[in-house]
Formats: C-alpha cells, sequence, structure tokens
C-alpha cells in the first residue's frame, strides 16, 4: 500500500512539472515571436497547440516509466535519480524538440536552439526538484524507521544474532524491519533474543502472510546451496525476496553486488540481471510482437483450427513467475482427451500425436496461441519454458536451483528449447533447465534478440522435434 501512494505521488508531480514547464516554454516562445513582455496569456497556447497539451504528460509519463524509474518507488538512490532524470529529460527533450517544435516557422534558426535548451532547463528542473523533495522525505523515513521491509531472518544462532546486531548498531536504519527469526533446526543453539522467535521451518509460510513479510534473509550457520534452494521451495509463489549472508570466498570472488555503500552485504537469489530499463523495453516488445503476430498468424490460426478438429485449443495450468499458476494454451496435437489423470510427458513416436500434431510440433505452430498469454502478461517471448507443478516436484529432488528459473516470466521459446528442445523425460528437463539458468545470469535485450533468431531458424528449417 505505501508504494502504491509513492507511485501515485511520482505520477502526479512528474505530469503536472510536465504540464507546467511546456506551458512556460509556451510562454517564452511567445515572448520571442512578438519581442513582447511577459503576459500571462502566453501560457495559454493558440486553438490547434491545445491538443498538444493533454499528450505532453502522457509522453513524459511513458518515457519515465520505460526508463525504469517507477519499477522501485520506494527506495530510491538520490544519485541515480539525478543521473536518471538527467538523461531522460535530455532524450524527451530530443523528441519533442524534432516531433513539434521543429515545424514551427521561425525567423532565426537561433531560436530553435533557444528553444531545445529551454525545454530540458525547464522540464529537469521542475521534475528533479519535486522528485528530490519527494525522495528526501521518503529517505528520512526510512532511516528513521517509519519504512520498510518486513524482513523474516531464517536462523537464530550466532550469525543470526552477529546480523541483528549490526542493523541495531547502525545509526540510521537501512531499510529492513525485522519481524522475527525462525529456528531453521531444531536441535541449534538459539543466541537471539527469545522474544523475536516466532516460529520454525514449517511455520515460513504461515509466517509470509501473517506479518506481511516482504523479505527472506538466509542466516543459518551453514548456508548450504542445497538449503538456499529448499527455502527457494517452501517460500513458492509468494514473490518474496530471498537474500543470504556471503561466505568470505563468495566476498572475495566478487559474488556479492554493492548496491549501497550502507547496511550488510548480502546476496540477492532473486535478482533479476537486466535493468529496470531492459524489463520495460521487453514488456513493450512483448506486447508489440503479441499483437502483430496475432493480427498476421489470425489465417494460419483459422486454417490450422479447421485441420485439428474439435477443440482444437488445448490449455494447461503451468507454473510461471514466483510461482503463479496460470493456464498456458496450445494447438492442441494430440488425440482428444490423451491424457486423463497422472500427466504424461510425450514420447517419441508417440501414438497419441496426431499426423498435424506431428508436423505443428515440428515447426513449433502449436506454440502460437501462447501469443495471446503473452499479451496477456502471463509469459514472455523469450524466457524459461513454463513446467506443470507435478514435474515441479520431480525436477527439483535432482535440480533444486529449478526454483531460480521462477524468478523471470516463462517464454515461448528459451536458449534450452534452442540448445535442447522438447524434452520427453524429467532427466532431459533437467538438462534442458541447466541452458535456462545460464539464461537468467546473463539476460540481456542483445541474449533475447539472439535466442529470437536461432528460434526462427528452428520453425524454418522444421528441426522443432
Amino acid at each position: 500500500m505505501e508504494g502504491r501512494r509513492q507511485l501515485y505521488k511520482y505520477l502526479f508531480f512528474d505530469a503536472l512539472t510536465s504540464l507546467v514547464a511546456w506551458a512556460l516554454l509556451n510562454g517564452i516562445r511567445m515572448m520571442e515571436f512578438t519581442n513582447a513582455s511577459f503576459r500571462y496569456e502566453f501560457l495559454i497556447p493558440e486553438y490547434n497547440a491545445r491538443i498538444v497539451y493533454p499528450l505532453i504528460p502522457i509522453f513524459w509519463l511513458s518515457l519515465y516509466w520505460l526508463s525504469g524509474y517507477y519499477n522501485d518507488v520506494c527506495f530510491k538512490s538520490r544519485l541515480t535519480e539525478l543521473i536518471s532524470t538527467l538523461l531522460t529529460t535530455v532524450v524527451g527533450s530530443i523528441i519533442l524538440f524534432f516531433g513539434i517544435i521543429i515545424d514551427d516557422p521561425v525567423s532565426d534558426y537561433s531560436v530553435y536552439l533557444s528553444s531545445l535548451l529551454a525545454l530540458m532547463g525547464l522540464q529537469f528542473v521542475l521534475t528533479y526538484a519535486a522528485r528530490i523533495i519527494i525522495t528526501t522525505s521518503t529517505s528520512e523515513r526510512i532511516k528513521n524507521g517509519e519504512l520498510g521491509f518486513n524482513t523474516l531472518v531464517l536462523g537464530a544462532g550466532r550469525r543470526a544474532a552477529k546480523l541483528y546486531a549490526d542493523l541495531q548498531a547502525m545509526p540510521k536504519s537501512t531499510g529492513f524491519i525485522i519481524r522475527g527469526f525462525v529456528n531453521m533446526s531444531p536441535s541449534a543453539s538459539v543466541a537471539v533474543p527469545e522474544k523475536m522467535m516466532v516460529g520454525k521451518r514449517t511455520d515460513i509460510k504461515r509466517l509470509i502472510d501473517e506479518l506481511n513479510i516482504q523479505e527472506i534473509i538466509i542466516a543459518t550457520e551453514n548456508t548450504t546451496e542445497s538449503e538456499i534452494y529448499s527455502i527457494m521451495g517452501i517460500v513458492g509463489n509468494t514473490g518474496v525476496k530471498i537474500k543470504f549472508i556471503p561466505s568470505k570466498y563468495q566476498l572475495i570472488t566478487g559474488c556479492v553486488r554493492l548496491d549501497t555503500i550502507y547496511g550488510v552485504p548480502m546476496i540477492d537469489m532473486s535478482a533479476v540481471k537486466m535493468s529496470a530499463f531492459e524489463i520495460n523495453f521487453k514488456r513493450l516488445t512483448d506486447i508489440f510482437v503479441s499483437i502483430l503476430a496475432l493480427i498476421i498468424f489470425s489465417p494460419l490460426y483459422c486454417v490450422l483450427a479447421l485441420c485439428i478438429g474439435r477443440h482444437p485449443i488445448h490449455s494447461q495450468e503451468r507454473v510461471g513467475l514466483h510461482g503463479k499458476p496460470f493456464k498456458m494454451y496450445k494447438f492442441r496435437s494430440m488425440i482428444y482427451g490423451a491424457e486423463n489423470g497422472t500427466p504424461m510427458l510425450t514420447a517419441e513416436s508417440d501414438p497419441r500425436v496426431t499426423k498435424i500434431g506431428k508436423w505443428m510440433r515440428k515447426y513449433r505452430l502449436d506454440e502460437l496461441p501462447q501469443f495471446y498469454n503473452v499479451l496477456r502478461g502471463d509469459m514472455s517471448i523469450v524466457g524459461p519454458r513454463p513446467e506443470r507443478q507435478f514435474y515441479i516436484d520431480q525436477i527439483v529432488k535432482s535440480a533444486p536451483y529449478y526454483y531460480m528459473l521462477q524468478n523471470v516470466k516463462p517464454g515461448i521459446t528459451s536458449w534450452g528449447m534452442v540448445k535442447f528442445g522438447y524434452a520427453n523425460t524429467v532427466e532431459q528437463m533437467v538438462e534442458r533447465a541447466s541452458y535456462d539458468i545460464i539464461y537468467i545470469e546473463n539476460a540481456s535485450m542483445l541474449v533475447d534478440i539472439k535466442i529470437a533468431i536461432y528460434t526462427l531458424k528452428t520453425i524454418i528449417t522444421g528441426e522443432g522435434m
């Protein structure tokens, strides 16, 4: 709720300052054109120019969203905010200059330059002034402990006690509001205050709901990989961030990313490698490409539906971002009612696969309806392939790191699909997941483009099976 209020503040003042900046620019330009002193009516544009006014805040808010400014509104770095506002202002002003201002007739071309500089200056100064007031106010509330993340610490031994002592000893709050400690092992000694103990391992999910937990810090005495993956499985579809205290080896080898000069160094298991701009640009691309694909391929959809016969679209429940289930749509490639009861993977020469189904799978045409899932936001065009919970439960027994794939949206295609293709066994699913783990560790728009190109090559050459 606090995050939503904070977002509304930024949205309101960003829209307001963009309108004020544009009105002032209009006044300055009218003074230049008429060689007259300032008059209030100069702020009100002529009839034709009034159409632009409501579009100005929409343009700036869209650009700020694309830049990633609104992705995290509660905990902002003022230095990052300064750089982000400046860069976005420069880019946006240039777009408006070439899109609107340059069409106006002028007697001297130097007016163009002065208009561009005036727009940049007004937009930056007004926007940044409003933002810095909101951000500074929020920062003070964080430092005073009035605002922060409800945090659950897993562990109750010496490491957890040291973490608590370090956080308490800091002169200013770093945003972690410790709601309690969980004893992960019944035989482990407890070194934290008894009043701060809130439960044991089996209580984690209940505590997340009851205490409105937003972050979990793993501070057990021996934080092993299997322990971390086990906790990721317990947290499941809650969307809670998971961090843990790194070992000295991890500190030395550079595994820890320094996000702030204050606080305790931690490794964020749920962090996405893509920047906020890339995440938003990827979503924008997903929407555009999905709409385009649904329109262009609509005749093919109709032809395939007629060829398949009754119930051409098949839906299956898959597990998506943060472990949340969703309905994934495909063209039915098997005989109707082929899978009743226990899920079954498709084997080579599977008698359940129809002739048209085999052909569709070869060219990946059975995946076409998933552009609708992408448009809805359940999936992305590029991302790890989503699986059913039945198979995830089997995969994590040998590959507990599979839960890391749920930190990003699943996709129609992935590096695992490009390198490995369809998986006919759980073992093959595990092997394919290893490629997708590498993908999320190196995710970028460039990597997505490469995967999309290789996927097109797979479709054209018919190497889908």
